[in-house]
């Protein structure tokens, strides 16, 4: 009876030290692999998916014109402003035209803070886009000059 109760104890000991091996172990195993595996993540994610590369390259494209778009149609409302007499069109062209602008402003912060990404999305930012819009200047130009 007392070796089958020494065998018992042994035996709940050497299940706790295996659980705390395999949690503190294989936990501190985690810990310190875990930049290497999330770099490797990453550049999984990014460089060697197809798919991300041409729709990050193709969504700073999209931005840039994006915004020259309601530039377009900013300048257009305006026009349209100095021409109107209608008080409730002038109503509706200006909050179009503030509505627009914040628009603009939105997709300048948007295509900036992707070209800033230097890891993942800023990479396929093709040469020929400039790599920071100005939201200052009032006409946006999509290629370095």
């Amino acid at each position: 009876m007392k070796k089958i109760i020494i065998i018992l104890i042994g035996s709940l000991l050497a299940v706790a030290v295996l659980f705390l091996v395999a949690v503190y172990g294989f936990g501190f195993l985690q810990r310190s692999t875990a930049d290497f595996r999330g770099e490797t993540g990453q550049i999984e994610q990014t460089e060697a998916d197809s798919d991300y590369r041409i729709a990050s390259y193709d969504r700073f494209y999209d931005t840039c014109a994006g915004i020259q778009s309601l530039e377009s149609k900013i300048e257009n409302m305006e026009d349209e402003l100095e021409t109107t007499d209608s008080q409730q069109r002038k109503t509706v062209l200006n909050t179009s035209i503030t509505a627009s602008e914040n628009k603009r402003v939105e997709l300048i912060d948007s295509y900036n803070a992707d070209a800033r990404k230097e890891s993942t999305r800023g990479k396929f930012r093709a040469s020929d886009l400039p790599y920071e819009i100005n939201k200052n200047k009032e006409e946006t130009v999509c290629t370095v000059q």
